[in-house]
């Protein structure tokens, strides 16, 4: 009788839905890397800026333009998927010792095995991990994912930009559920893509495309950051 209910005990161990794990599915190869401007320089507010490689692309540009707006500047860019545990470890990597004042984020153009549903389950779970860590004072915005443009000629956009398009819609409303301000960058570049990209079917930008993005940002974000002080009065 004891053996027996050992072996039930086992079973419903295995079986219990909180004690299931899922496969966490990478890319071919994954890659993440963390910047911390003016490290020591505690006397201004410091923004984060969380991402992928567009982020790792327009941060040297827009660094110095937050700079004269008063701000530090950290980053912490990567492939992780929205639902890779490892974004949770390595984000709070990234906040370090700071409380930022502002924390930018996006998460969009990797994790492509997960549907519509589960990258919103995924990006929705990872707010509330935000709002619960040293995030919590903090001013978050959430940037749309940029467009996946083809390589074909006569053709504007992959059939992958649907995808893309679909995670912008339900991340929209997701923000709007918690009061997170959105920054358009899917609408900034998409009109002239071409200009701006890096080359035909490249999920990247030329330095053009990078001064716009830089430009665009720190402008809604200075406005972000006044306004918030204004309500906060």
């Amino acid at each position: 009788m004891k053996y027996r209910i050992i072996i039930i005990i086992i079973l419903m161990a295995f079986l219990s839905p909180g004690c299931t794990t899922q496969k966490n599915i990478r890319e071919g190869y994954e890659w993440s890397d963390f910047f911390w401007r003016n490290e020591e320089d505690a006397s201004k507010p410091r923004i984060l800026f969380i991402g992928n490689s567009i982020v790792r692309q327009f941060y040297n540009d827009i660094c110095p333009i937050l700079e004269k707006e008063g701000f530090n500047c950290d980053r912490y860019s990567s492939s992780r998927s929205i639902v890779d545990p490892a974004l949770y470890r390595e984000t709070k990597i990234a906040m370090a010792k700071y409380d930022h004042t502002v924390i930018y984020f996006n998460n969009g153009l990797h994790g492509w095995h997960l549907n519509v549903e589960q990258y919103g389950k995924g990006l929705r779970k990872y707010v509330k991990f935000l709002k619960s860590q040293k995030a919590k004072n903090a001013i978050l915005v959430f940037a749309l994912t940029t467009p996946y443009p083809s390589n074909k000629p006569g053709e504007k956009m992959a059939p992958r930009n649907l995808e893309v398009l679909n995670r912008n819609g339900i991340a929209r409303k997701i923000m709007k559920e918690y009061d997170i301000p959105v920054i358009d960058l899917y609408g900034l570049v998409e009109p002239e893509l071409d200009k701006y990209s890096k080359s035909k079917g490249d999920v990247h930008y030329n330095q053009k495309g990078i001064e716009l993005m830089s430009d665009y940002i720190s402008n809604k974000m200075v406005k972000l950051f006044e306004e918030h002080n204004k309500s906060s009065k």
